[in-house]
């Protein structure tokens, strides 16, 4: 289960709306307990795809940033977040593709006629309840 405060839902979609129609795109920091991941604060990246009207990618000088930044916390880089333009809060394809540690949230945000946002876990991109 993934454990999204309010605040931070209504942060994700306004930055998502906010970076259309290009994909926004972002580290998560949070907590695991078991089975049980707590977002705790979200940190925006550029968008680094060759195009980002159709894809994301985080530098990972950003991400390698976050987990110095955590170092002797209890808090880890959980998982990344991104923007659908297209309105569906689904892996798609090139999501699938990219290589990533077990246990990895991916935070989809969808804008269009009606925001939504769905959470998965990799390796398999297994729904995570949100």
């Amino acid at each position: 289960m993934l454990i999204l405060p309010d605040d931070l839902r209504t942060q994700l979609l306004a930055a998502a709306r906010a970076a259309l129609p290009l994909e926004c795109c972002g580290l998560l920091e949070g907590v695991r307990n078991g089975g049980t991941v707590t977002v705790m604060a979200f940190h925006p990246a550029a968008n680094v795809s060759p195009d980002p009207a159709t894809g994301f990618e985080i530098d990972p000088a950003a991400h390698f940033a976050l987990q110095r930044a955590l170092r002797g916390t209890s808090r880890a880089v959980v998982g990344c977040y991104h923007s659908h333009p297209n309105g569906r809060a689904e892996p798609s394809p090139r999501d699938r593709s990219c290589g990533c540690e077990d246990g990895w949230i991916w935070l989809i945000l969808a804008t269009g006629i009606t925001d939504q946002l769905a959470a998965f876990e990799a390796p398999d991109f297994a729904p995570f309840a949100i």
